[in-house]
């Protein structure tokens, strides 16, 4: 995957992106809860900004082993890890965390693979508080798994 400087709107962009696209598509619904939940002013880019991000990461995606395509385009922990190390400031952490939220549940539907993402992305940040809220049985094996590749 391309790279984006460390705390770069692009940066944490492209992991709202991700969080979005793992159910399998982006929609309005979330497009739109997005700049409800002010995304221009946390993260310092418009809606135009966030859709060439996405271009630019479906493009990446396509020519990499990252994805697990079945039903859903689902990216590799590891790789979550891996895009989660590209912000080190904890406020911009936090606000990513909430807009992936607000994003993931516009639809009224948080997939699993939704769930996961930002599981994982509460692990890779070692923020607590996801696991209550987005666990299910097979997942603790997975972060488990990327926990360790990352290092």
């Amino acid at each position: 995957m391309r790279h984006y400087r460390s705390d770069s709107p692009e940066a944490a962009a492209r992991i709202v992106a991700a969080c979005l696209l793992s159910d399998g598509h982006v929609g309005i619904d979330e497009l739109e809860a997005l700049e409800r939940h002010g995304m221009e002013e946390r993260l310092k880019l418009n809606r135009a900004q966030l859709l060439a991000v996405i271009q630019q990461m479906c493009e990446d995606l396509t020519s990499t082993a990252y994805l697990n395509w079945g039903d859903t385009c689902r990216l590799d922990p590891a790789a979550i890890f891996g895009l989660a190390q590209d912000i080190k400031d904890w406020r911009l952490r936090r606000e990513i965390i909430a807009l992936c939220e607000e994003g993931a549940q516009a639809d009224g539907h948080l997939s699993d693979a939704q769930a996961l993402f930002i599981r994982t992305l509460h692990a890779a940040w070692y923020m607590p508080g996801a696991r209550e809220t987005y666990e299910s049985p097979r997942s603790r094996e997975r972060l488990t798994l990327a926990r360790n590749h990352s290092r």
